[in-house]
């Protein structure tokens, strides 16, 4: 069976890096029926051209009922977490390079009603307002030949980790407790360390960058960032005397002329062919870690952007530039995993099943990329 309208060759690649990633993960399967059937969903994410929920995915296994893909996602005996960590490696392994960045960004599901695990309404910066939605931190390896998402966190919400019936309905287990946006890609960004993945630095989007306890364990390891802050229209140091809580955009207007430099990334398909420039104005004097505070300010004609930052004295404004734009083309690569294999398309309201399918998804989407880098 080809993937569907690939060319041949790609096709054939594809398949063999499904069967190169089953080989590896298929230790922390015991049993045979779920290891079987782990290759099967990964290949059905890949394979589908219409919504992946267990009734596409079992069809397309010649399964007559959805019922063995439902026990892969919630009763079968596997851990998430091990096949996160395998994921991890294999992309490391494939597309490791020291320049890397590790990239946080977040990402909203669209969801009806209020009983699958961490749905409410609420803001998401990705769905840019309001909605009834999960809310999932990713964590992205953005290195100079691919990138790939290597892990993911469900947030969940006060109301949801605060409410004991809630939490027992969609089984939330009882240690976790309620962790921010920030906390999350932390916890992500320590395992990757922890696990000396070859990265330069840590990037990501605003509002991360307002996470003042996320910047301080990035202090805390030496580990080079640039997060993005939002800008303001104006300064907020106003009638009512509190302080801005983002960048006041007369501020940016400010910076002299002769302090940017242009930049113009014909190979970015987010800002292709646009003129930009970026500019730097140091904050403070530079940290006991050798390591200078910097706000970098982008712009063009999209908008501005900025970002603090922490990085060696020598980093060239060219540098942080390249890294804040990591941090932009991240949601695109979550954007082609929703599109190549369905990562938005499970029908699942248990925490379990939730991470089960995610991960599942994201080791579908590395296979698409390794074929496609092969």
């Amino acid at each position: 069976m080809a993937v569907p309208n690939a060319p041949h060759g790609h096709a054939q690649r594809t398949e063999l890096a499904l069967r190169r990633l089953h080989r590896l993960i298929a230790p922390r399967f015991a049993r045979a029926e779920p290891r079987d059937r782990a290759f099967a969903f990964l290949r059905g994410m890949v394979l589908s051209a219409d919504r992946r929920n267990g009734r596409q995915l079992a069809e397309n296994a010649g399964e007559a009922r959805p019922d063995g893909m439902q026990r892969l996602l919630t009763t079968a005996r596997w851990d998430a977490d091990e096949l996160r960590d395998d994921l991890r490696g294999i992309v490391v392994e494939h597309f490791g390079d020291p320049r890397a960045a590790l990239v946080l960004n977040e990402e909203a599901f669209a969801k009806k009603g209020d009983r699958s695990v961490g749905v409410r309404r609420q803001f998401s910066a990705a769905a840019g307002g309001v909605e009834n939605c999960q809310v999932a931190v990713f964590l992205t390896y953005a290195a100079p030949r691919a990138q790939a998402i290597v892990d993911r966190e469900l947030y969940l919400p006060p109301e949801w980790a605060g409410d004991p019936v809630r939490r027992a309905r969609a089984h939330v287990p009882a240690d976790v407790p309620y962790r921010s946006r920030g906390r999350l890609g932390w916890e992500m960004v320590e395992r990757a360390l922890d696990a000396r993945t070859p990265a330069a630095w840590v990037a990501a989007e605003a509002p991360f960058g307002h996470d003042a306890a996320l910047r301080g364990r990035l202090d805390e390891r030496g580990v080079p960032y640039v997060l993005g802050v939002r800008t303001e229209p104006r300064s907020r140091s106003r009638q009512d005397g509190r302080r801005p809580r983002g960048v006041p955009e007369d501020a940016i207007a400010s910076i002299p002329a002769n302090e940017w430099q242009r930049t113009v990334h014909h190979d970015d398909p987010v800002r292709h062919g646009l003129a930009g420039h970026a500019a730097r104005v140091l904050l403070g004097r530079p940290g006991g870690d050798g390591l200078e505070r910097w706000l970098l300010v982008r712009r063009d004609g999209r908008g501005t952007r900025a970002y603090v930052c922490a990085a060696p004295r020598a980093t060239s404004l060219r540098e942080l530039a390249e890294v804040a734009r990591q941090a932009e083309r991240a949601p695109l690569c979550a954007a082609a995993a929703r599109r190549e294999v369905g990562l938005d398309h499970y029908e699942v309201r248990l925490w379990r099943a939730w991470y089960r399918y995610i991960t599942l998804g994201l080791l579908a989407h590395a296979g698409v990329t390794l074929a496609a880098a092969a």
